[in-house]
């Protein structure tokens, strides 16, 4: 085995801690009648946000208003976030990142084992249907509140972490398919040595 794929084999963990990084970027908008309201990023799902702190204007306004002048308002809220204007840490998020550190680890011991490098695209691809799955609970939590103005969409973090973890998935595949490869290489070479 050549020392350049050897080196490629190395750096195959490499875009599944990038991905980690990369949800420190926003995780999803929230738009109200098309213009963002709040930008959250997944750390700051995981560990619950104020939405009084993370609201943006003119929605923050409307919930200072509705608490004085509309308190049935804040009621329904309360149906589908119990602790309105707090959004409780939602501490299984960890588990997305911790698939992620896995997917890492198991592309690190590829080289000694084709099963870590399955292994590596397996947690991979759990931890970004994962997020998306995530992301589609929160557009059904927004639909619960009976706002129809309300919308969220994918963000810079979910498409740069998505991203991320198909480069790392695709790397793995070469890592699995390069012995392959050089195996029908070798009998093709075998077998045309036979024939001269």
């Amino acid at each position: 085995m050549d020392s350049r794929f050897k080196f490629f084999q190395r750096l195959v963990a490499a875009p599944y801690l990038l991905a980690l990084l990369g949800l420190l970027l926003p995780l999803f908008n929230v738009s109200c009648a098309d213009q963002v309201i709040a930008e959250p990023s997944y750390y700051e799902m995981a560990n619950g946000i104020d939405l009084e702190q993370t609201l943006k204007e003119p929605a923050l306004g409307y919930i200072k208003k509705m608490e004085t002048g509309n308190p049935a308002a804040i009621e329904r809220f309360k149906e589908s976030i119990p602790d309105f204007p707090r959004v409780q840490p939602i501490p299984k998020l960890y588990g997305i990142a911790g698939a992620l550190v896995i997917a890492a680890i198991f592309a690190l011991i590829a080289p000694y084992g084709y099963y870590a490098s399955l292994g590596s695209v397996a947690m991979g691809m759990l931890a970004m249907v994962s997020m998306w799955a995530f992301l589609a609970q929160m557009g059904k939590i927004c639909s619960a509140l009976g706002m129809n103005v309300l919308s969220v969409e994918p963000a810079t973090g979910i498409y740069c972490a998505s991203f991320l973890i198909i480069i790392g998935s695709a790397m793995n595949m070469a890592v699995i398919a390069r012995p392959i490869v050089d195996e029908i290489r070798a009998k093709r070479a075998a077998k045309k040595a036979i024939g001269q």
